[in-house]
């Protein structure tokens, strides 16, 4: 399922350790929540923003920013007087890291479409289309 291209080139062990630790807490619902706006977001986010919305409350957040940051998975810098975050991981592993979230979500939403509605198996095969187009550009 992967881009054996792109899992060629995190070979090295820098970046094996280091996805080794971000994959070790995409277990966790609320640090897969927060890796995953951390990964989108094209700027750093303030721990209340994340916790506002993800729903989640100051304290666990706060915690998990701190094991991430433990972790070296982590940027902090501050903006005035507040601290903010982003994720400190090359663009090779951000790139793995899309490609893991696209993937899941495509499982997710084939799992729930069907449940949701009565056209879900259209947009299933127009989205297994699309993957397999994205797949292929990915190859190249």
């Amino acid at each position: 399922m992967g881009d054996p291209t792109l899992l060629k080139r995190l070979k090295n062990r820098t970046s094996s350790k280091h996805m080794a630790s971000i994959i070790s807490f995409l277990a966790d619902q609320p640090t897969f929540k927060i890796i995953r706006g951390l990964l989108t977001s094209h700027r750093p986010r303030h721990l209340r923003d994340l916790a506002t919305q993800y729903e989640l409350s100051v304290a666990g957040v706060s915690d998990i920013l701190r094991r991430l940051k433990d972790a070296g998975v982590l940027h902090e810098e501050r903006l005035g007087n507040r601290r903010c975050f982003r994720l400190n991981i090359t663009d090779e592993e951000r790139a793995c890291l899309s490609h893991f979230f696209s993937v899941y979500e495509l499982i997710l939403v084939k799992e729930r479409a069907p449940t949701y509605s009565k056209g879900a198996s259209a947009r299933l095969e127009g989205m297994d289309e699309a993957y397999s187009f994205y797949r292929k550009v990915k190859k190249r």
